[in-house]
């Protein structure tokens, strides 16, 4: 199974999906055995939208439609995307090695919901919305991201839903105007003692809703630090607490 690469074997990001159904229909692509789209440096521009049933238009987001796809970047600061993704129903999506930056109105990096997706080394960066958003769902929903970095967004990640799991391992979120949001039951967990949310314009870690934040480290580590307004904020039923595993 040869990767597919932007730019050779493919002109743009916009032509991938069209590939990926093409091939789908004759083989099958597992979790240990995705469908990997390599994306080279430079810039690549998202020019589609995407309309959700009885919703209004995201522009410059391309919706995924195939579980079981990996997209490999060159680096943080080698490879960017211009524009968002939309995930549903759908499971084994990887971004690896990348920055996303969606900077259209309401435009998000990673707009997902009842999926399963992984980030590595990943900037989230510049976007309208969010970084990355969860919103509620249907279904399980989890979300696992390690070294990645949330910034300058209007959320660095907001994360939603009864059946959705986030967990962050090492990740940044700063210079945003709030760092890190959980709503409406969802459960978070923060890992690894690079984490670090600074900076951003209001609160650092906002919990609300039933919403629960688990921060897997001892309460004396900077975790969240220099933010505008407060560092922890819970209302409604949310918690924000500190465990040793």
């Amino acid at each position: 199974m040869l990767p597919l690469r932007v730019g050779n074997d493919v002109a743009t990001i916009e032509d991938v999906m069209g590939v990926i159904e093409i091939l789908s229909s004759r083989r099958e692509y597992t979790k240990l055995n995705p469908f990997i789209v390599l994306l080279g440096k430079g810039d690549h521009q998202i020019s589609s939208s995407w309309t959700p049933p009885g919703g209004y238009e995201r522009t410059t987001t391309l919706g995924i439609t195939r579980s079981n796809i990996t997209f490999v970047g060159e680096g943080k600061d080698t490879t960017t995307i211009l524009g968002g993704f939309r995930i549903d129903n759908l499971e084994n999506i990887t971004f690896k090695n990348m920055t996303l930056t969606n900077t259209s109105d309401r435009g998000s990096g990673i707009h997902m919901s009842n999926a399963k997706i992984e980030l590595f080394d990943v900037a989230l960066k510049g976007c309208g919305h969010a970084g990355l958003y969860i919103r509620n769902n249907t279904s399980e929903t989890t979300l696992v991201a390690t070294r990645c970095e949330f910034s300058s967004s209007n959320y660095g990640a907001q994360v939603e839903g009864r059946s959705t799991s986030a967990t962050f391992n090492n990740c940044v979120f700063n210079k945003n105007v709030a760092g890190l949001a959980g709503f409406s039951d969802c459960i978070i967990h923060l890992h690894g003692e690079a984490t670090a949310i600074h900076s951003n314009r209001d609160n650092g870690i906002f919990s609300a809703n039933n919403a629960k934040v688990v921060i897997h480290l001892p309460s004396h580590h900077n975790t969240s630090y220099n933010n505008g307004d407060a560092d922890r904020e819970t209302m409604f039923e949310g918690t924000i607490t500190n465990v040793e595993d």
